[in-house]
């Protein structure tokens, strides 16, 4: 066989990639019109329509090797990566990246297309194209794979791609360097071999960042069915599952577990008077106080209404009870209420809390009523107090007291 025939021709590999990406961009612009609500999918859409332009342009205008037909395609090339590099950051909700240094970023690759060059790098226009792409790859790989949060499969995946497209450029901008490259023509500089890494690099992305998409789907609806729409806590569905686990974990290691059980005061008085906005303003921030101020590995659920509950895993009913005492002065200060009294405004935002260790063996429906008889003894010895529920041991169990019951027994 001639070996000039295993040579891939370059003008058919770039019409072959031109389509590809166009493809690739329709895939990303239906992705991003689907779901407009998650960020960054707009800036993935129009990078991949900057790529297939540029191709396009490639491969219309391959006849004439230098001027139009080069620079404006490595300008475009630059200018997606830098679009990508904002749909990523902004996928993981963080900002843009600075302008000064995107703009300095494309300003040099325009500076490298145009400007004449030296006769010892022939080449420059495409070596600075290849060091630009090179580094936007690797900020990329590193915003894809440094986020704190649990980082999702494919979005681990697509930042290693990121770092082998980094290394392939990387390495194409050094062979570009050499006057005679060491692999003849299927050298890394060469155009046939750096279209076919960019035709499967744009598939293989182009597909990623449709999974991460679905993975980001998947988790808000895992949110939604497992979280309170206004504050954010657990739902009692989820709780119910999540303590389940806890139980068992307790009863293998001994550890104690104790629960709280929450109900904010005169909350009925505070819609009156501010509104079910001011109420459920009070209810969000009454949410985050608790997140500051339990640890991470409470369970903190909204129980209903002005209703809450939270369990403590290793907690003893004294460490339960301090912690409780903690919420409760940290939720008044945080009204604007002080913490021994609510005579000062007679619809403060307070809470009462109920606090009961589980015993081996104890569900979580005998635990919370436990804890609820205790809160309602901190109600009815005048609200804004944290109380821990007589050992179960030495009393006779009762049913859950529903608020309507606490709030007629509080009018007597």
């Amino acid at each position: 066989m001639d070996q000039d025939n295993m040579e891939f021709d370059v003008r058919t590999l770039l019409v072959a990639a031109a389509l590809a990406t166009s493809l690739c961009a329709l895939a990303r612009i239906l992705l991003w019109r689907l779901h407009p609500a998650i960020p960054g999918l707009g800036s993935w859409a129009a990078a991949c329509v900057l790529a297939s332009v540029g191709l396009g342009l490639h491969a219309l205008l391959h006849i004439a090797p230098s001027g139009l037909a080069l620079s404006l395609p490595r300008v475009l090339e630059v200018v997606g990566c830098v679009l990508s590099w904002d749909g990523f950051r902004r996928f993981n909700g963080r900002k843009s990246p600075p302008f000064s240094i995107s703009a300095a970023v494309v300003l040099c690759m325009l500076v490298a297309t145009t400007i004449p060059s030296p006769d010892s790098i022939p080449k420059l226009g495409a070596i600075v194209n290849s060091a630009l792409i090179s580094l936007l790859s690797l900020l990329i790989a590193r915003e894809l794979l440094r986020t704190t949060k649990t980082v999702y499969l494919t979005m681990r995946v697509t930042g290693w791609i990121y770092i082998l497209n980094a290394a392939f450029f990387a390495a194409r901008a050094f062979a570009l360097t050499q006057v005679a490259p060491p692999l003849g023509r299927v050298a890394l500089g060469s155009a046939s071999v750096t279209l076919l890494w960019w035709l499967c690099g744009t598939m293989a992305l182009t597909l990623g960042m449709v999974l991460m998409t679905s993975e980001r789907l998947k988790d808000n609806l895992e949110q939604q069915a497992s979280r309170d729409s206004l504050t954010g806590a657990l739902n009692r569905r989820a709780f119910a599952l999540m303590v389940k686990k806890e139980a068992a974990r307790a009863r293998r290691s001994g550890q104690p577990l104790s629960v709280l059980m929450m109900d904010l005061d005169h909350f009925k008085q505070i819609n009156d008077r501010r509104g079910h906005a001011g109420g459920d303003a009070i209810l969000c921030l009454f949410v985050s106080v608790a997140t500051r101020i339990l640890r991470g590995e409470d369970l903190f659920c909204r129980f209903g209404g002005e209703e809450f509950v939270a369990l403590l895993p290793g907690s003893s009913a004294d460490a339960a009870l301090a912690a409780a005492e903690r919420l409760r002065i940290a939720f008044a200060e945080g009204a604007g209420t002080p913490s021994g009294s609510i005579r000062s405004r007679p619809f403060a935002a307070t809470v009462s809390i109920g606090v009961h260790e589980m015993l081996p063996g104890e569900d979580l429906e005998s635990a919370v009523r436990h804890a609820d008889t205790a809160l309602y003894q901190a109600k009815a010895m005048g609200r804004n107090r944290c109380e821990l529920a007589v050992p179960a041991t030495n009393v006779t169990p009762i049913p859950v007291m529903t608020r309507a019951f606490r709030a007629s027994a509080a009018k007597r």
